[in-house]
């Protein structure tokens, strides 16, 4: 027989079998979909992910003497990466052509990007913003809207960011009603939609400066809980002549456009976005980072409680098991900042943890039907702090 010696006296076994990797959603991931003109080497309705300029140069553009020749794809991805603080990850999606609307006096119809599939193909992305680049289409526009909102209710929640026609034909009307009448349509029952304004120049059909691409790129460069009211917006150039006055700035923001403005309040020169509003017909939620953050806490409930499925006991200790999970989720979300608070109810709880004899008929049905179809309710209400809009300040003078 064989005794075991004492060295090395102490013997660990580590178990790791209860440990689970940590789901982490990315907050700044964006999805550039456009025409390459038929520059570079990208292919239609494949997605590419871009680093920095140089890459987008590589793959978008082919070179010239003197310069290089590029579509509106590669001026957008570049204007969205050149953005401070940039996007954590920006994909390209280039398209492919598709014939458009018959011309004037029955001339064959133009070649225009085919949205359609590059959208198809970017909904596998990890993105949570989306723009059209050099896009101010509406009909489409409404392709990138019915997008988001479609992608958003099969679990991978995003918004997307369209541009107001920098030309756009007023009439008589203000800017703001005309840009809503004209827009309409791309309005999200979700709050899923941004439609922001800028009058930049225009040429041969073509801004010169992709608002939405910087706008995308500018709003992926924020935390979810930073309003991005007076958040600042580069690469983009507005001839002063053609700035809103603080009339259209007040009627774009009532109409839920995101006016791009040069405030003089704010020293030296530069462009910031004028509200932080969606373009949506749901006043509840009304505001860029409530969508943003209830996005993310939605993704983080998913991820962070999916190991509870098929594995937590409809009882005492299985509900109590399951409010620590929750309370481990959410209360990150208040040391930093992105909630104020928030209170759990799980109604089975009560029941569970009073004695068998004493729960009513009622309370017995409803603990027998939770475990017959395997389903618990957990209520949770969280409080969020928004970031102040405005200021009403009354200043009385007295001599």
């Amino acid at each position: 027989m064989t005794v075991t010696a004492e060295f090395p006296f102490i013997k660990v076994t580590i178990d790791t079998r209860g440990l689970q990797p940590l789901a982490r959603r990315a907050v700044g991931n964006i999805a550039v979909v456009g025409s390459t003109g038929g520059f570079g080497d990208a292919q239609p309705n494949v997605p590419l992910q871009i680093g920095d300029e140089a890459e987008a140069r590589k793959h978008l553009t082919n070179p010239v003497e003197g310069g290089m020749d590029a579509g509106p794809l590669y001026h957008a991805v570049r204007t969205a990466l050149l953005q401070d603080p940039a996007p954590s990850r920006v994909y390209a999606v280039p398209t492919a052509t598709s014939a458009g609307e018959p011309g004037p006096e029955g001339e064959p119809p133009g070649q225009e990007p085919d949205y359609t599939r590059a959208l198809a193909a970017a909904a596998a992305l990890p993105v949570q913003l989306v723009c059209l680049a050099g896009e101010f289409d509406p009909n489409h526009l409404e392709k990138l809207k019915n997008h988001v909102d479609d992608v958003s209710r099969a679990g991978s929640a995003r918004m997307g960011v369209a541009m107001v026609d920098p030309d756009l034909a007023v009439g008589n009307q203000t800017f703001a009603a005309a840009a809503d009448a004209q827009y309409g349509a791309i309005k999200s029952g979700s709050s899923r939609m941004l439609l922001v304004a800028a009058r930049v120049e225009v040429d041969d059909g073509r801004p010169k400066s992709d608002v939405a691409a910087a706008v995308t790129g500018a709003v992926a460069g924020l935390p979810p809980h930073a309003s991005v009211l007076m958040k600042p917006v580069r690469e983009v150039r507005i001839p002063l002549e053609r700035q809103f006055n603080g009339s259209e700035i007040k009627d774009l923001a009532e109409a839920f456009i995101i006016p791009v403005i040069d405030p003089e309040l704010v020293p030296g020169e530069g462009l910031f976005l004028g509200s932080g509003r969606c373009y949506t017909t749901d006043v509840q939620r009304l505001y860029v980072d409530v969508v943003r953050v209830l996005d993310h806490i939605e993704f983080l409930l998913k991820a962070g409680l999916i190991g509870a499925i098929g594995d937590t006991r409809i009882d005492r200790l299985g509900m109590q098991g399951l409010r620590s999970r929750i309370d481990g989720i959410l209360s990150p979300l208040v040391g930093s900042g992105i909630i104020t608070d928030y209170t759990i109810d799980i109604p089975l709880l009560p029941i569970l943890e009073a004695a068998e004899a004493n729960r009513s008929p009622g309370q017995a049905g409803t603990l027998t039907a939770a475990r017959t179809e395997r389903v618990v309710e957990v209520l949770l209400t969280v409080t969020y702090a928004g970031s102040v809009h405005f200021l009403d300040i009354n200043l009385a003078l007295k001599s």
